[in-house]
């Protein structure tokens, strides 16, 4: 028994001394000196004739790799140090991980400073220009996404960038994918321009249920944000839920309380949900901030007239009425013409026949 473990052991051993002494390829060999001549195309064909011979060389890899770095070859560079970590993820990992973080950090600032910004700034005097740059910044930031895939605002800038292109479906993923990778605290600002801007998208598709559920998002963060907040409002008037859209316009009003277009749409959801006074008062505040608003005086003539306050419609149309235009006259001459009958004024009706 003792006998036979001794020659196990003896023969372990001799493989070992074996191995150690194993020739190195004389191809890395040759890619190891022409890399001390900084003659880097003569050393990636050698390499390339070990890795031809010996797919897991690791040392080869690694070194390929490295020199792939040198060059800002992103790609490449990548394609190597994944075959060395597919070897052995402990394999000068720290080297490879400082190597991949400066090429993402070149990657990231070239695709945002250089291009995406530049494209921004190009739309509106050279759409064709701004879509070129936008197109070169899409390279860059998923190949910076590829090499480190945690960072929450070149997802985000992916997903813009998809979304000005038009391609909405890539921009929900990514916008989605960026979200998972939010600092809640530290992005919180860009989180809300996210669900603002998947609102957006499934409001154009007419997926409104998924819109207020990312509106609604937006309101956890921020919520005294306009935006958020008058869409909600929008979308609850167009299924006449009166009720629930008049909170978000009291919000806005708490923000700016002389508003007019929100005093204006507080007042039609006012009157949808049967408050006709609240209405009334809405408009009547709007002309006190414009009085030229003519659109406010139409409809505040409508409600007088539902309300029968005849004297409101004439002291509301008598002063302004020379000033308005053929449509405008059109619109409120009949309601003139019965207050004026109704106030025992009908002699003066015929002034405001068309």
């Amino acid at each position: 028994m003792k006998r036979t473990l001794i020659v196990m052991i003896a023969v372990t051993v001799t493989a070992f001394v074996l191995q150690s002494c194993a020739p190195t390829n004389p191809h890395l060999t040759e890619a190891k000196i022409s890399m001390g001549r900084n003659d880097y195309q003569k050393a990636k064909e050698e390499l390339a004739k070990v890795l031809e011979q010996q797919p897991d060389n690791i040392e080869a890899a690694y070194l390929e790799g490295y020199i792939h770095f040198s060059e800002d070859n992103w790609q490449k560079m990548h394609e190597s140090f994944q075959r060395v970590r597919s070897m052995d993820p402990e394999y000068e990992k720290e080297s490879i991980d400082n190597m991949s973080l400066r090429a993402f950090g070149n990657l990231r600032s070239s695709g945002i400073n250089e291009k995406f910004n530049r494209g921004v700034q190009l739309l509106s005097t050279d759409p064709e220009a701004a879509d070129r740059f936008f197109i070169s910044a899409l390279k860059d930031l998923e190949m910076a996404d590829m090499i480190k895939s945690d960072d929450f605002i070149t997802k985000d800038i992916i997903a813009m960038i998809y979304l000005q292109m038009g391609e909405t479906d890539k921009a929900l993923e990514k916008f989605r994918d960026a979200i998972d990778h939010a600092d809640m605290e530290n992005d919180r600002d860009n989180l809300v321009s996210v669900y603002i801007n998947m609102s957006n998208i499934h409001l154009e598709s007419e997926n409104f249920e998924k819109s207020l559920e990312k509106l609604n998002k937006v309101l956890e963060f921020d919520p005294e944000n306009k935006e958020a907040l008058l869409q909600i409002a929008k979308y609850y008037e167009s299924i006449k839920a009166y009720e629930k859209a008049l909170p978000m316009y009291e919000r806005m009003l708490e923000l700016e309380p002389e508003n007019i277009d929100v005093l204006f749409n507080q007042g039609i959801s006012f009157k949808g949900d049967g408050q006709d006074e609240k209405a009334i008062a809405n408009f009547e505040k709007i002309l006190e901030l414009n009085p030229d608003d003519n659109e406010a005086v139409y409809f505040l003539t409508m409600f007088y007239a539902e309300a029968e306050n005849y004297e409101g419609i004439v002291s509301l149309i008598e002063p302004r009425y020379d000033s308005f235009d053929d449509d405008m006259k059109e619109k409120v001459s009949y309601y003139m013409q019965v207050s004026l009958v109704r106030l025992d004024r009908a002699r003066e009706a015929s002034k405001y026949e068309l």
